[in-house]
């Protein structure tokens, strides 16, 4: 039988993934009451978008499950293009 995080992995696999430079540092919007990292500083990567609001996006790393999601400000990060496998 599967595993809830197995299933997740593979449902995040199968999105789209884009390398994205980061513009400044930032504070994870789905995470404000962390204390042991309040900001983080990305410089660039591959991330897959799985969705987001009006002013942020939700980004995924390279095999990360929905559980690895973190949230960026729209103004503070650049979509530089689509990877192709």
């Amino acid at each position: 039988m599967e595993s809830k995080e197995e299933r997740s992995r593979r449902q995040v696999g199968n999105t789209s993934k884009y390398e994205i430079k980061f513009l400044g540092r930032f504070k994870d919007g789905m995470v404000w009451n962390n204390t042991s990292e309040p900001f983080m500083d990305l410089k660039e990567g591959i991330f897959h978008v799985v969705g987001g609001t009006k002013s942020s996006n939700h980004l995924i790393p390279v095999g990360g499950t929905m559980w690895d999601r973190f949230s960026v400000p729209k103004k503070l990060m650049k979509i530089v293009r689509l990877v192709r496998e």
